[in-house]
Formats: structure tokens, sequence, C-alpha cells
């Protein structure tokens, strides 16, 4: 699971999220040997089903009927939303959290650097042996599938980003990959950065991606 499990959603997704790894819970409910048996349940794809992976290792909590919003992806549906110039409320984020992000059959491509989940990066972990094959994939994947646009988060991984990215991103965090765009941005909890900083990040997004359209 730490060499070739990725995350969520599929390659081939029009939106790419890239983190530096998944959280988990403080409790130990969802520990690493159930998220590695549900992993293998689901046939050991790089890129899983977010909700069936979740309810597989028993943590219902983002996908019942009228689940709280994860603090991570709260923000980047938010900007998501916000690219699309859909409602990007809370219950439109609930909406889209429990039914659409990271899915197999969805729009998004929900991706960490680490395969192992933690509740925090002080945590310890082996974040290192497989994080060169790591980048390499993922540079590779979208370069193949060319999605829209990848957001990458998290300050402290701006070298990893950079090797995803294959150089220097510009002032304004932006980046040409190809035909995709590829922007940089703080961690979604990090503190002081509030909901307005998410959704007008989705809508300069997308007019950098509606530029790069125009014939």
């Amino acid at each position: 699971m730490a060499e070739e499990f990725y995350g969520y959603g599929r390659w081939d997704a029009p939106y790419w999220f890239i983190g530096p790894e998944a959280g988990m819970s403080e409790d130990g409910h969802d520990d690493l040997t159930a998220r590695l048996a549900a992993w293998k349940a689901l046939g050991c794809g790089p890129v899983v089903d977010c909700a069936s992976h979740h309810l597989g290792f028993g943590f219902t909590t983002w996908h019942q009927h009228h689940p709280p919003v994860q603090p991570t992806w709260r923000q980047l549906i938010r900007l998501l939303l916000a690219y699309k110039g859909k409602p990007a409320d809370i219950e439109s984020i609930r909406k889209y959290q429990r039914a659409d992000w990271g899915r197999s059959t969805g729009e998004s491509c929900v991706i960490e650097l680490s395969g192992i989940s933690a509740h925090s990066l002080r945590v310890p972990r082996d974040r290192q042996t497989f994080l060169s094959r790591r980048l390499d994939r993922i540079r590779k994947e979208a370069q193949q599938h060319r999605p829209e646009f990848i957001l990458m988060y998290g300050r402290a991984q701006l070298a990893e980003w950079k090797k995803i990215a294959g150089g220097d991103f510009e002032a304004d965090g932006f980046r040409l990959m190809g035909s995709a765009l590829a922007a940089i941005a703080p961690h979604p909890v990090s503190h002081g950065i509030g909901n307005e900083f998410w959704e007008k990040l989705g809508v300069r997004i997308r007019g950098k991606v509606h530029t790069l359209n125009e014939p």
C-alpha cells in the first residue's frame, strides 16, 4: 500500500487534487490494518472509490445520509464547485462529499504523496522509501491523462510539487504542465485561510483554464 496506493477517484478525471498524505482518526478505529484489508478487497488498484474504501474499513462518517464535512475535503470541494460556477455553500459541499468526491465513476482524482495514512505529519511513517517513484508515477499519469487542472496543496511539499510539475511555479502559484494547469495552495486546514480564499482560487483557476482553451 505504501508503494502502490495513491488515493481515490480515477486517473482520467478532469480535476486533480494532490496532498501530502491522507488523515485518519485518533481513536484507531480506521487503523492501517483495516485500511489495507479494505484496499485489498477493492483489488489493490492505485486509485479506488473513496466511499467504498471508507465503508470497507468501517468508517461511515463522511458518507452517511447527512455527514459532517471533512475539514480538508470541505475547502477542496468548495474550490471545485466555485471553479464549475456552482453554489459553494456548506450544504452543496456536504452533498458533493457524500455522493461525488473521489468516486471511481466521478470527476475527481484525489491522491497523496504518501500511501500510508496518519493523524498528522508528526506521526512516524516511512514517507521516503517510495516517494521518488510515486512522484514519477503521478507525473506520468498527469501527462497521459491531461486533466483540466491539478491542485497541489501543502506549502511544506513545494519541492515535491515542482518535481511533479516539471519546474518552478510562477509568482501567482501557477505553472503550465503540458496542456494541464498546475496550481499550488496552502493546506486547507492552515490557520487564517477562510472560505473566500478557496472560492476565489477556484474562480482564478477557471479563468486561467479558459484562457488556455481559447482558440
